[in-house]
């Protein structure tokens, strides 16, 4: 079975419900091939792709011991953002506002993943949440128009998790948390 596993830093519930929410207006007038699941909104840290056990275990020894004592942080929603073409995204999001915290956590979940073993993406950490992929729309796409229906409100929250996710390709939710990590 072709499975991927990846670290991210866990989104609250409340949070999952509001991008949720934002996203069920923008679906009439913006068709994406796949909408994810709130459930599986997260802001992914390191992708791993397909790992043997030995390799995993490895990385989740070293990134626990690297965040043995990082404390918990606040986090801001920031906009709704794509990858892709400007008129026809790969991948819509909402960002957070730019907080050294979370690339500092990033670089020691990323770098712990490298000293065990795994090749990870080298471009630079864009700190997002994936809402939806592969633009469908018969019109051109407006990003505009998409953060004017979504009205996305300043929102805080506490970073307090990073978990292990496996993807369950097909599965919805597709996402599953199998070890998570609580920030002090």
């Amino acid at each position: 079975m072709n499975t991927h596993f990846f670290f991210a830093l866990v989104l609250p519930d409340d949070i999952k419900t509001y991008l949720n929410d934002a996203t069920e207006q923008i679906k009439s007038e913006f068709p994406f091939k796949k909408w994810l699941h709130q459930a599986d909104y997260h802001i992914t840290m390191a992708f791993l792709g397909n790992a043997p056990d030995s390799m995993k275990k490895d990385a989740l020894g070293r990134v626990e011991s690297e965040l043995a004592n990082e404390a918990m942080f606040n986090l801001e929603l920031g906009d709704i953002g794509v990858f892709g073409k400007n008129e026809s995204p790969r991948i819509l999001w909402a960002g957070v506002k730019q907080q050294d915290r979370l690339f500092t956590i990033q670089r020691k979940i990323y770098e712990s993943c490298v000293q065990a073993g795994f090749e990870l993406d080298k471009k630079p950490f864009k700190p997002h949440i994936t809402l939806a992929r592969k633009f469908e729309g018969e019109s051109l796409f407006s990003i505009e128009r998409v953060r004017q229906i979504a009205n996305l409100e300043t929102k805080h929250f506490e970073a307090a998790q990073i978990a292990l996710y496996q993807t369950h390709l097909g599965a919805s939710p597709s996402y599953e948390q199998i070890f998570t990590i609580n920030l002090q």
